[in-house]
Order: structure tokens, then sequence, then C-alpha cells
């Protein structure tokens, strides 16, 4: 069995219409997990075996343009939910302030195998976890802002404005969607190089395990991805 996670910012519109469609058709192969949408685009996470996830990838293709999206694929001992989820949402990721869209293009993805290189250099590293999740495993001199939800991170404005916003600033969390809006957060607060972990830890650990200490958590049965 297997477990794909995937997210997408694109505008939605119809969403009930596209819940529902999204929900029949996968169902129908028995894919379970939690698939979110809302009209600033989708965010999956869906266990099965590997040719059914690709077909369950098909048919959500046939719905939503997820052409060149990064996959997250990772070996689960069994299905990783209880039953299939479709949910439609304000935000695929909780925020609460929208964030100018110009500032995404500031972002710069680094692959697993050049992360580690940049870890090597002169920079401040960012955690961009919850304080549970980063207690559990992190990078060697993360910092951690102590949230609680990741909408905390808004609140955490005047530490991150003590930080040099001319160095080169590298983010990292378990998938990725959350380092999609806290380097855009982070952006329209000045910081003028951004550097994120593409795939989060959860790639990361796919392809090197160098750098990492610890334990990652994820939002399924597995609770667990142990280094």
């Amino acid at each position: 069995m297997h477990v794909y996670s995937f997210y997408k910012f694109i505008k939605l519109h119809d969403l009930s219409i596209l819940r529902d469609s999204i929900y029949n058709s996968l169902d129908k192969l028995n894919v379970r997990g939690t698939i979110l949408i809302s009209h600033e685009g989708i965010n999956a996470n869906i266990s099965q075996e590997n040719n059914i996830l690709d077909n369950a990838l098909n048919s959500i293709s046939s719905f939503i343009d997820i052409n060149n999206v990064f996959i997250n694929k990772n070996k689960s001992d069994g299905i990783a939910f209880e039953k299939l989820k479709v949910k439609i949402k304000d935000e695929i990721i909780k925020f609460n302030t929208p964030i100018d869209s110009k500032c995404f293009n500031k972002i710069e993805m680094v692959e697993p195998d050049l992360w580690d290189k940049l870890l090597d250099e002169d920079i401040q590293l960012i955690d961009m976890r919850n304080d549970f999740e980063y207690s559990l495993g992190t990078f060697k001199n993360a910092i951690n802002l102590k949230l609680i939800n990741f909408t905390d991170l808004k609140m955490r404005s005047s530490t991150l404005n003590k930080l040099d916003k001319n160095k080169k600033t590298a983010i990292f969390c378990t998938g990725g969607i959350r380092c999609e809006k806290a380097g855009r957060y982070l952006s329209s607060l000045g910081f003028n190089s951004v550097y994120q972990l593409k795939g989060g830890i959860v790639n990361y650990l796919n392809n090197n395990k160098n750098k990492w200490s610890g334990n990652c958590f994820v939002f399924d049965d597995r609770i667990l991805i142990k280094n």
C-alpha cells in the first residue's frame, strides 16, 4: 500500500459539483483519504495500492489540472485512512489572512540533494511546523517558532522581524504546503532570499537522510515517519 500526497494552488469554481465528482470517482476505486478543495486549490492525501492511486490521479485530473504537480509517494503497511473524505474549505491550508500572490514567485524551491548543501551555508533555518512536531525531529539549528497552530505564524512577526531579512532564509514543513504560505508571508515582511524544501520533510526522507534528526509526524494513520 502507498500514500500519495499533493497540493496545488489553482483557481477552482463550482466546488459542490467538484466535490461530488471527485468523491464518486475515488469511492468507486475504494480509495481512502482526505481531499480538501477551495477556491484557492486542492490539498490531497490518499491511500491504496499504487496502480489504484495512479488511476485516482487520472480521475482527479479530469476535473482539476494537476499536470506538473509534485506528488509525495510513501509506502504504508496498510491503507492509511479509515474512509474517504472530500471537503470544501475556505483555504486548503488555513492561514486566515490573504497573501499577495506576487510573493509566490520570490520563493525558490530546493531539491533534497541540494538542500544539504544549502544547510552547510551561512543561512537562517526556520521550521514552519508546530512545537509538537518540532519536538519529534528537525534539522540542526532550525529555529522553533513554537507555533500551536499554523495560523499563529502571524503572531510571530516580532520574532521574524529580528532576523536578518537580507540573509538566505531556508524554510521547511512536512509536505510543503505550509511553506507555500509561510514563504509568501516572509516575503511580505521583506525577506529577500527565501528557499523552500521541495516536497517537505517527507520528500527529503524519501531521498536523503543525512541531516535529519528524529522522526516526522504525518497526518494519517501512520502517525510517524521514522528516520
